[in-house]
């Protein structure tokens, strides 16, 4: 009996983020458009920075739902991130990891913002120089070189991480404290506001 009242309180609980994990999804749809139209997708990691702050904001298991789903629609929709060469499951792996990462320490563990930030992209690009360097030989490419080049071509979708994200949650907790109670308001914050 108190199982299935544990389960529904969490039911309950996670469905009142679902909006908030639609409104995420759908921006890390559209702003790859934008981003591709110019050419700069792939270096400004445009799918996720809303990938990433939705995460922060959403239980685990929203969290990963967004992340997984998120670069399957677009592929659906729009054939990015392309199958061939396989960057759609690197994407997917990528994503699913900095979702869960997110998530896990700011939204569940009340870690400070730029310890997730560094913990989720550290762990992405670990994860991206592995499957890359795991690849690259299959496509008649030097492991290394290709491995280390594809880590620091996202450097400005990196900066735009740690730039955007802060500004905007710092804007949301002085604007909106309300819409993000759970996140900012039960928060125990350091004395020195870090």
């Amino acid at each position: 009996m108190q199982d299935n009242k544990t389960r529904q309180m969490e039911s309950e609980n996670i469905s009142r983020y679902v909006p908030l994990a639609a409104l995420f999804a759908a921006l890390g749809l559209i702003f790859p458009v934008f981003f591709h139209l110019v050419g700069l997708g792939s270096t400004f990691l445009p799918m996720f920075l809303p990938i990433l702050m939705g995460s922060l904001l959403l239980p685990l298991k929203l969290a990963l739902s967004i992340s997984i789903v998120t670069p399957l629609l677009s592929f659906l929709f729009t054939g990015m991130p392309p199958l061939y060469p396989p960057i759609l499951p690197v994407m997917v792996t990528e994503l699913a990891l900095i979702g869960a990462i997110g998530s896990f320490l700011f939204f569940h563990k009340k870690a400070p913002l730029w310890l997730t930030l560094v913990t989720a992209v550290l762990a992405d690009r670990i994860v991206l120089f592995v499957f890359v360097f795991w690849l690259a030989p299959l496509f008649g490419l030097p492991e290394k070189a290709f491995s280390i080049a594809a880590v620091l071509h996202g450097i400005p979708g990196i900066v735009l991480i740690f730039t955007v994200i802060p500004m905007t949650f710092r804007f949301l907790k002085d604007k909106y404290p309300q819409v993000f109670r759970q996140t900012f308001t039960e928060r125990k914050e350091p004395a020195n506001g870090n």
